[in-house]
């Protein structure tokens, strides 16, 4: 019997043409000392793509919530080195913290940006840890 080879990751298919529909801000914030012991979040730097938004699954979002690392959207942009988990994403005016970040199949076209909603951009002052 011919047994066939044991997939050690899985394989993602990439985004088709189109799919990248939505134009997508990133920021890297950090929080400095501001007046009387507050803590002041700035922008470093700042960029805009084109990104596939995509929620997650209840099983997903259960899974992750029970390991305190929630992650209610996947954002999918083309491949950059610049990008670390200190960068927030703002689509269609809610801030999202990127958690963890993958390369699609190792390939080094295309991110995987696992995201957890922090709500409306005019009601999130939080920094990149905040």
């Amino acid at each position: 019997m011919k047994r066939a080879p044991a997939l050690t990751s899985a394989n993602y298919s990439f985004p088709d043409p189109g799919e990248l529909n939505k134009r997508v801000a990133y920021r890297k914030r950090i929080s400095v000392p501001g007046d009387s012991g507050t803590l002041v979040s700035k922008d470093l730097s700042t960029f805009e793509t084109w990104t596939k938004v995509r929620q997650t699954g209840a099983a997903t979002y259960q899974g992750t919530v029970q390991t305190d690392t929630t992650v209610t959207h996947y954002l999918t942009i083309r491949y950059r080195t610049d990008i670390s988990s200190e960068w927030e994403a703002v689509v269609s005016g809610e801030v999202m913290r990127i958690r963890r970040i993958r390369d699609l199949n190792s390939a080094g076209r295309f991110l995987l940006l696992e995201c957890e909603s922090k709500g409306a951009a005019e009601n999130y002052s939080g920094g990149a840890y905040g």
